[in-house]
């Protein structure tokens, strides 16, 4: 099961799956709150549920789980991930637990969790610190860049005193921008942020980076993550690389990574079946998206 599957994280899970799924062994099910999503279309079946703060979503989600015979749950939304751990005895939850991604998906508890053992930027709560050259954003994550705003004039940052949403700040990282999609004690693949859109890449390069790599995969341990993990960095004036994010699911470029021979996907799946993993070095590559439409 595939959920969220409006999202690029769900088309990239579903796209992985079917590449190395030739023979169509496994069935895909997808949810999501529309059926106009394109993962819908993309899997063999699909079932609209109600929102993740609905009271009735869990209970949506496991009767499908039981009447499609899900061995494996796919969580793709940032929204819900932290309600599927109590489906974990009637299915696979290939995923960190609640109290992990909720940790993490709190973005000032993750920072004063993590700001001792590894390199982030300054980041602050207080709306009386220096406003010049900072970064806002939401202290819980409302979907791709959505609320995240560069304060360069005071203007900007004032407007955030008056929002809904909670926010946070920190220094302004100038350098370049990374994505790394990590499979908890298995691998890390680091891409170059070379265009987004939305918070989505829409252009990327697949490198080597050993350090980031290495600090990703310390990151998952000291945390205590499992499965697959989309991690952000953005290096500082002296291109030193600095955590932004941890986020405990499927990022929106995973399938950059399956495209660079590393399929998140088939590992999670031959390691449920309990069948010899094969873990390629990422190639160098660039990716360019585009747009490919379904006609409904």
């Amino acid at each position: 099961m595939v959920t969220s599957a409006g999202g690029p994280a769900a088309v990239g899970v579903i796209k992985s799956l079917e590449d190395f799924d030739g023979q169509g062994e496994h069935h895909i099910t997808a949810t999501d709150i529309t059926a106009d999503s394109a993962g819908m279309y993309m899997a063999d079946t699909g079932y609209i549920v109600p929102k993740s703060t609905d009271k009735e979503f869990i209970p949506a989600i496991r009767k499908i789980i039981e009447k499609e015979k899900i061995d494996v749950l796919l969580p793709t939304g940032n929204m819900e991930i932290d309600k599927f751990e109590s489906l974990s005895d009637i299915t696979n939850v290939f995923m960190s637990n609640s109290d992990t991604i909720k940790l993490c998906n709190d973005k000032w508890k993750f920072y004063n969790k993590v700001k001792d053992d590894f390199d982030l930027p300054k980041t602050w709560s207080d709306k009386d610190m220096n406003f010049k050259n900072s970064i806002a954003r939401p202290r819980y994550e409302l979907g791709g860049s959505r609320g995240v705003f560069h304060c360069e004039d005071v203007h900007q940052y004032l407007s955030t005193f008056h929002s809904d949403v909670e926010y946070i700040y920190s220094d302004y990282l100038p350098g370049q921008e990374y994505t790394v999609d990590v499979l908890c004690g298995y691998v890390a693949v680091v891409r170059k942020r070379v265009q987004t859109k939305a918070g989505i890449s829409t252009q990327g390069e697949i490198i080597r980076d050993e350090h980031i790599e290495s600090e990703c995969m310390r990151m998952c341990n000291f945390l205590g993550l499992k499965g697959p993990v989309c991690i952000q960095l953005k290096e500082d004036k002296n291109g030193v690389p600095k955590f932004i994010e941890v986020n405990p699911r499927f990022g929106g470029g995973t399938y950059f990574t399956t495209l660079a021979g590393v399929n998140f996907v088939e590992i999670i799946i031959r390691i449920l079946e309990n069948k010899e993993i094969f873990i390629s070095e990422p190639k160098p590559i660039k990716v360019i998206r585009h747009f490919k439409e379904i006609v409904i």
